[in-house]
C-alpha cells in the first residue's frame, strides 16, 4: 500500500506498551511516510522499566504494510519527562522543517492529521504563529463559525501539537533568560494581563530552574510568549488523553476533568479567520482550567453563561 500522508510524525514513548500501541494504531491509519520514534531510557535499576521499554520497542519492529521511513532514537539513559521530550522534539526538528508531535497517551480524531497539515502549510512563513494544537479543553468554541482561534494562554500542548523547526529554535530548556528583568517586562507586556503574568511567573520561578527534569512545556510556553507569538487552537477538541492513572508521572487521577475527553472531527474545507487573539477564549480557558484560586459565585456564573453561548 502506497503512503498517502507525507507530513513527518514524531511519537514520544517510554514504558507504556498498551498506551503506545493504541496511539500507534491510530497514527498508522494515516499511512505516514516519515515517522520518528523516540523512547526515553529505563530508570537506573528498574527491572520493570527494562521489560516494558523492550515491549514498546518491539511494537516498532513489526512489519508495516506501506512505504514508511521509520527512524528511531532509543535513549540509553533515563532523561526524565522534561529533558526526554525536549530532546526528542529537538532531534525531530533537526531532521524536518515541520511536523506533528504525539506523546504515547493521546488518541487523535480522524481529522486531526489533516487539520495539522493544512495549517502547517498556511502559516509556514508567518513567524507570528509558533504552534498549532487540536486540543481544546472547552471541547467546542465558536465551532459553527470558524475552524480555529488564535490564542496565547489557552493553547494546551497536552499530548499532541504541530509546529516548525524555525519556531522550535526559540526553545531553551534552562530558561536563563527569565532571570533578566528586561525579559520579565517583555513577558508581562506580551502576555497582556497581570493575572496571567503572576500565575506563570510563579511557575517559571518554581518549575523551570536549571537542572530540573520534570518539565519542558512551560519552557516552550515561555519561549513563545517572550517572542510574542500566538498559537492556533482547533475550535473542536480532536484529542483525548488516555494517560491519566497510576502509570502517569504528573496526572495520576483517572477521574480528572480533562482525562479521556471526547473527540470530534473538524469539517473541511477549513473555515479560516483573521490573525487576532481570541481574548475571551483565553479568559475562559485560564479561569476554568488553570487559575488555582477558588472561584467566586460571580466568576462561576459568568463562566457558565459564556460557555453556554460560545461552547457550541
Amino acid at each position: 500500500m502506497e503512503s498517502r500522508f507525507e507530513t513527518p510524525v514524531l511519537l514520544i514513548t517510554f514504558n507504556r506498551p498498551t498506551h503506545t500501541r493504541r496511539v500507534w494504531n491510530e497514527i498508522k491509519k494515516q499511512h505516514p511516510k516519515y515517522v520518528y520514534v523516540f523512547q526515553d531510557g529505563a530508570r537506573f535499576g528498574n527491572e520493570i522499566d527494562l521489560k516494558k521499554c523492550a515491549e514498546v520497542r518491539s511494537i516498532f519492529a513489526e512489519t508495516l504494510d506501506w512505504n514508511c521511513e521509520l527512524k528511531t532514537f532509543y535513549a540509553h539513559i533515563n532523561m526524565g519527562c522534561g529533558r526526554g521530550p525536549a530532546s526528542a522534539i529537538t532531534w525531530f526538528f533537526e531532521n524536518v522543517e515541520q511536523g506533528i508531535i504525539f506523546e504515547d497517551d493521546c488518541l487523535p480524531s480522524d481529522t486531526l492529521c489533516r487539520f495539522y497539515t493544512e495549517l502547517l502549510d498556511v502559516y509556514k512563513y508567518d513567524e507570528r504563529v509558533s504552534l498549532i494544537t487540536a486540543n481544546n479543553l472547552n471541547l467546542r468554541w465558536k465551532s459553527n463559525n470558524q475552524s480555529y482561534v488564535f490564542s496565547t494562554v489557552g493553547a494546551a500542548t497536552m499530548g499532541s501539537w504541530a509546529g516548525w523547526a524555525h519556531a522550535w529554535k526559540m526553545f531553551e530548556y534552562d530558561i536563563v533568560a527569565w532571570e533578566d528583568e528586561k525579559n520579565k517586562n517583555i513577558i508581562a507586556k506580551n502576555i497582556r494581563t497581570n493575572k496571567y503574568y503572576n500565575y506563570y511567573a510563579n511557575i517559571f520561578n518554581q518549575n523551570c530552574k536549571t537542572g530540573q527534569t520534570d518539565a519542558w512545556d512551560y519552557q516552550w510556553f515561555f519561549a513563545r510568549i517572550l517572542n510574542n507569538t500566538v498559537s492556533v487552537v482547533s475550535t473542536v477538541n480532536q484529542l483525548s488523553n488516555i494517560g491519566f492513572g497510576i502509570e502517569s508521572t504528573h496526572t495520576p487521577n483517572p477521574e480528572d476533568r480533562i482525562a479521556n475527553l471526547p473527540v470530534y472531527n473538524t469539517e473541511f474545507p477549513l473555515k479560516h479567520t483573521k490573525l487576532k487573539i481570541d481574548k475571551l477564549f483565553d479568559w475562559v480557558i485560564f479561569n476554568r482550567f488553570y487559575y488555582p484560586k477558588k472561584k467566586s459565585i460571580f466568576m462561576k456564573v459568568t463562566l457558565r453563561i459564556l460557555e453556554t453561548i460560545y461552547c457550541r
